[in-house]
């Protein structure tokens, strides 16, 4: 019984994270991270959305502990906090983004 809930336990929080990558927003604010940290303008510049619409999707990723933030002076950096999910973007960058350039 211990063995099913443990797979269960880890089925959902990897189905958390899908449904957090599901939004397209955040689906490119997390690609964007795989070369490494970005600022929240650099993001910005990235999604094409405004800094209201990005912090709401940042906070997101954040509390379900997808990226993680790092203040420098005024400013945060953003970076993905999991390697596995580092890993997984970047084979469905190349699986399916190729031509994408971010």
């Amino acid at each position: 019984m211990i063995k099913k809930q443990k797979n269960f336990e880890e089925a959902k929080r990897v189905s958390e994270i899908f449904d957090c990558l599901s939004s397209t927003i955040r689906l490119l604010i997390v690609c964007s991270l795989i070369d490494g940290e970005k600022s929240v303008g650099e993001i910005i510049d990235v999604t094409g959305t405004t800094k209201g619409n990005i912090s709401q999707h940042l906070r997101i990723l954040t509390d379900n502990d997808i990226i993680t933030g790092r203040k420098e002076g005024n400013k945060i950096f953003y970076s993905i906090k999991d390697k596995r999910i580092k890993e997984l973007i970047t084979k469905v960058k190349k699986l399916f983004c190729a031509d994408i350039n971010l």
